[in-house]
């Protein structure tokens, strides 16, 4: 009678369980290297994706009705004019303008309401209010206008968010 395992019948040959060991790893060397070169692969274009520019999105638009006088009607002389948004604590966004503007001999405002467009002189800045409002800084504000559309893009605004101010038409 043959040994079991050599004539191909019963238990494999020792060989044979050698080799039958080896397979499945031999199988996975093969497919390890591949599927790292895979992974890299993906990992670069999500990165290229996601980094890239894209489509440049055009900044939204917010529509202003500006007062004729004073610090507003210099304002409103600008417009339109693109600048860039920063939030304040979700209750409005500034923007530095690049020159400032003489402010008028008016009272500054002690309070404000969602909407309403301001100059700050101290800062150099515009700001939208999101929410009504009386915290007023100390050198106080001036209004210089009202929003007539767009708050609702301004109000998802956190950071470095690219606005084009215009003025309001009748």
């Amino acid at each position: 009678m043959p040994c079991q395992g050599a004539s191909g019948q019963g238990l494999p040959s020792r060989r044979e369980n050698a080799l039958a060991g080896r397979m499945p790893q031999r199988a996975l060397l093969r497919t390890a290297p591949q599927d790292v070169f895979n992974s890299v692969v993906a990992a670069l274009l999500c990165a290229v994706l996601v980094l890239s520019p894209g489509v440049a999105t055009p900044p939204s638009q917010v529509h202003i009705a500006v007062d004729d006088a004073g610090t507003a009607g210099q304002f409103g002389s600008r417009l339109p004019l693109a600048l860039t948004f920063h939030d304040r604590m979700g209750t409005a966004v500034f923007a530095r303008l690049s020159e400032p503007l003489a402010v008028d001999q008016r009272t500054p405002a002690g309070e404000y309401r969602a909407g309403d467009v301001a100059y700050v002189a101290s800062e150099q800045s515009i700001v939208v209010f999101l929410s009504d409002g009386s915290a007023v800084p100390a050198q106080g504000l001036v209004l210089v206008g009202h929003t007539t559309n767009g708050l609702d893009d301004l109000a998802g605004c956190v950071r470095d968010c690219p606005i084009d101010l215009l003025a309001a038409t009748d």
